[in-house]
């Protein structure tokens, strides 16, 4: 495929702060052993793109560390392969303004080293396994300048689901882009991810920094629209959107049901790819209990666990019930302790005893290495 990926890795999206933290947003661990910019590096290589820059936010060492040299994804080459990029790369930028436009006009130089004809720009504020073959095809076939992706197949509902602003022609072609527009929107959700070819993208970006108007990003947008040819690819292949705590909880959780686990990881576009860890087999203890969860390798259960997501390393102890809740690696829940509704980071412990509880709407959080 004649295209390279960049994965804007930053916190655009409006996560909890306590989850990013430490890290970025595409570090943020989903599904008991991965992490969010997995499903953006799988679909790339999937479609068989070779040559990816990932973007980075100023909390970038625990994506570093997870995706390291992309050897796990057949990335680690001498010619393409992954490359990352810091937010300022030219002297005297900045990110004043904290414009995703303004990051890519600072990694210009980046683009034109590369060799490919399109860029595919994703973000990583969902989960999903998406045919980006079927996207820049339909780019190719209608000569397009952009191509915008939108998904009708979204699992759990959030507060933008329905704040999108598109307005399209019968052709697909986009008419106007205002989130304002209230009720008058449409339904599929904007997933931050679009096909243009790489030398359209540097003459825009020199464009958009020549703004002598005074312009807002906003009408920017618009006026990109009206000059160029802009089309929304509709998808039908299922995502998880996370936009905030609740939707990371709801999201989490609509692993436990089976069509939804079928659908994102075993679709036809190919596998989710991670990083290989060497854990042990879960350990149950003889009291154990466990029902419709999801229990990664190298967990020690030895209580009862209902509905819930339970990460590499974590330990239920005896007595303890866990249910509704995701439980990150390396994290432990004390004897007798009880939670309903949870979300606890890394390395959390939840002494003896304690009830924590909250709701699918506001779930009780832990930070990374809290102590309860």
């Amino acid at each position: 495929m004649d295209a390279a990926g960049i994965i804007l890795a930053d916190n655009a999206a409006n996560l909890s702060k306590e989850l990013t933290e430490h890290r970025t947003l595409a570090a943020v661990p989903f599904g008991a052993k991965y992490r969010q910019i997995d499903f953006s590096l799988s679909n790339l290589v999937n479609a068989d793109i070779s040559s990816v820059g990932v973007i980075m936010g100023q909390q970038y060492d625990s994506v570093m560390h997870h995706v390291q040299s992309g050897a796990e994804w057949d990335l680690d080459r001498k010619n393409g392969g992954l490359r990352y990029l810091p937010p300022l790369s030219s002297a005297g930028s900045s990110l004043a303004n904290g414009s995703r436009l303004q990051t890519l006009r600072n990694n210009a130089f980046y683009m034109r080293q590369l060799k490919e004809k399109y860029l595919i720009l994703c973000g990583t504020g969902y989960v999903g396994s998406i045919d980006f073959t079927a996207l820049l095809q339909d780019h190719i076939d209608r000569k397009a300048d952009i191509t915008c992706l939108f998904c009708r197949n979204v699992v759990n509902e959030t507060p933008l689901y329905r704040r999108i602003g598109l307005v399209t022609a019968d052709d697909g072609r986009i008419i106007s882009f205002d989130p304002a527009k209230g009720e008058a929107l449409i339904s599929e959700m904007t997933m931050n991810t679009a096909v243009i070819e790489r030398e359209k993208l540097l003459a825009l970006l020199d464009s958009l920094n020549n703004n002598p108007r005074g312009l807002t990003p906003l009408e920017q947008l618009q006026e990109m629209i009206n000059t160029n040819k802009v089309y929304a690819h509709f998808s039908d292949d299922m995502v998880i959107y996370l936009e905030d705590l609740p939707s990371y909880l709801s999201g989490s959780l609509a692993l436990l049901d089976y069509d939804v686990r079928a659908q994102l990881f075993h679709a036809p576009s190919g596998p989710v790819i991670t990083k290989t860890k060497d854990s042990p087999a879960t350990r149950y203890g003889k009291d154990a209990k466990v029902s419709n969860s999801m229990i990664a390798d190298g967990a020690v259960i030895e209580g009862e666990v209902r509905n819930s997501i339970v990460f590499r390393g974590a330990r239920i102890k005896k007595n303890a019930i866990v249910e509704n809740s995701v439980i990150m690696q390396d994290s432990t829940v004390g004897e007798g302790a009880r939670l309903n509704y949870a979300v606890l980071d890394k390395e959390v412990i939840i002494n003896d005893g304690r009830l924590l509880s909250g709701y699918l709407t506001h779930p009780f959080l832990c930070r990374k290495g809290d102590r309860i």
